[in-house]
């Protein structure tokens, strides 16, 4: 479960630390530093009963309409930091028409903190809804990076998180909090009791065992008669679509390395 968050151009800092190693091809700047805490993947240990799940900002839950749901993934607070930033971008007209922000995330574990940051830039005077548009294509842009990132072999040989089942649907659940408010979205999803939650668990494997490269949820039964279970890749709710994301081009676009 890492720690996502914003970093707006304007006050951009590289920490005293951090190597720093950028991919050209991709714009992706990866940093790797030494950090004190964090853990990277979910245990069995970290599922928590659903009656818990809205207030909680840490945890495992399952739920019957958005599967797993890591709720240190699902807080809103990166994509809370992202979305004040692209806010912020429309508040004055550029020369150039367009203003820039940075995203990062990152995780910690084993002492070692990893970061995927990328630049882009924002047109200005977007309506409202474009807004939200490009802030879900930005956030899902670098949230795929990022597994990408913890699934290559040198994250490997730490983590399994990498595309784990729960990460981009708990991280899209994440910026709707933030973008979205108002909606007790977790609560939406529906979680179900621990003891259901440990038994798909333990009928399926770890969260991280399966992998899911897109934001849609893996779904679970088991049937209480036979113990048979079968598995599902599901669409999201309505509550969950109600943004599309922008496409590259006029509205944003990547900053060229």
């Amino acid at each position: 479960m890492g720690e996502r968050r914003s970093i707006p151009f304007r006050h951009q800092r590289h920490a005293q630390g951090f190597a720093f190693l950028a991919l050209p091809e991709s714009g992706i700047l990866y940093a790797l530093s030494i950090a004190r805490t964090g853990s990277a993947m979910s245990k069995r240990t970290d599922i928590i009963d659903g009656k818990d799940a809205e207030t909680r900002n840490y945890g495992l839950v399952y739920t019957r309409k958005c599967g797993w749901i890591d709720l240190g993934h699902a807080n809103p607070a990166s994509a809370r930091g992202l979305w004040r930033d692209i806010l912020a971008t429309q508040t004055a007209c550029h020369p150039s028409g367009y203003s820039r922000v940075v995203y990062q995330q990152r995780m910690s574990k084993f002492g070692i903190t990893a970061s995927a940051s990328r630049q882009y830039e924002i047109k200005d005077s977007l309506t409202l809804a474009d807004q939200k548009a490009v802030a879900l294509a930005i956030f899902l842009d670098v949230s795929i990076e990022f597994e990408r990132m913890q699934s290559n072999w040198f994250y490997s040989m730490f983590t399994d998180s990498g595309f784990s089942a729960e990460d981009l649907v708990s991280d899209l659940l994440g910026f709707y909090r933030a973008v979205a408010p108002g909606t007790q979205y977790v609560k939406a999803c529906e979680p179900v009791s621990q003891a259901d939650a440990l038994a798909i668990w333990d009928r399926f494997g770890p969260v991280g065992s399966i992998k899911n490269t897109s934001p849609g949820p893996y779904l679970y039964t088991i049937d209480p008669a036979t113990g048979a279970g079968s598995a599902v890749c599901a669409q999201l709710p309505p509550f969950l679509r109600s943004i599309a994301p922008a496409v590259k081009g006029d509205l944003f676009r990547d900053v060229p390395p």
